[in-house]
């Protein structure tokens, strides 16, 4: 029965790994390369089979759900064949109750309210580039039923599917060749830039100071719970502020 229950993939179950513990995953840089090579691959195709129009609210899901396939079919794979079966063990996928709650909602409020100094900062001296262009792009125009997809798919689905590759897959590989500190600032950095996409250069420094709250709540407490909670409020206000502006 035990070894059963080990072989099940899973999002809860006991911290049978300390935080911090290089150890995890069972993967290495062909991994987390594959990995988003992989997703972009799959939007590609998505996108090509479709015929969607550039920019329309489908031709935006599928990239993000092709980019979803890459990073979280990949950790899926080398925990059914490299590893114990379970993501929570592997890489960390799991809760540890309403404690990572709190602690999310904090972190998310706190990295949200970094990137809002920043942007008025920087409007101060005299730089009016918009940080969230990419954001505006991707949600399209009004509140229809492109904008209720794009709310769902970012505040909902990413922080999952972007923690698991990030701080689940990318973040322990990293540690393992740079030490704790240097895993945590690298994978934020990557990070920033993987969200460049059409926004100003501008906007990877917040994100990367982002991407470095949600890598010390992971290396620090073990878990992704607290990251994907800290995630989702983020992608979450960011949703409300562009509903609120239309």
């Amino acid at each position: 029965m035990a070894g059963s229950q080990l072989r099940s993939t899973g999002v809860s179950g006991p911290d049978v790994v300390s935080p911090g513990d290089r150890t995890r995953p069972p993967a290495g840089f062909g991994a987390v390369i594959g990995a988003y090579l992989a997703g972009n691959a799959v939007a590609i195709l998505l996108i090509s089979v479709s015929g969607a129009a550039v920019d329309s609210p489908v031709y935006n899901i599928l990239g993000l759900i092709g980019l979803w396939a890459g990073f979280v079919g990949v950790p899926i794979y080398l925990s059914r064949t490299r590893g114990t079966g379970r993501l929570a063990t592997d890489f960390g996928l799991r809760f540890g109750g309403p404690g990572d709650v709190g602690l999310g909602l904090v972190a998310g409020g706190i990295g949200y309210g970094f990137a809002e100094l920043y942007a008025t900062a920087i409007r101060g001296l005299g730089d009016h580039t918009d940080l969230g262009h990419e954001a505006t792009r991707l949600s399209g125009h009004g509140l229809g039923a492109g904008f209720v997809a794009f709310a769902v798919a970012v505040a909902l689905v990413t922080p999952f599917t972007e923690e698991l590759y990030f701080r689940g897959l990318t973040q322990p590989v990293l540690q393992r060749f740079l030490g704790e500190f240097g895993g945590v600032a690298v994978t934020a950095v990557l990070f920033g830039f993987a969200h460049l996409g059409d926004n100003p250069i501008e906007a990877v420094f917040p994100l990367a100071v982002f991407g470095a709250i949600l890598g010390i709540l992971a290396w620090r407490t073990g878990r992704l719970g607290p990251g994907i909670i800290a995630h989702a409020t983020f992608n979450g206000i960011t949703v409300i502020a562009l509903a609120a502006s239309r």
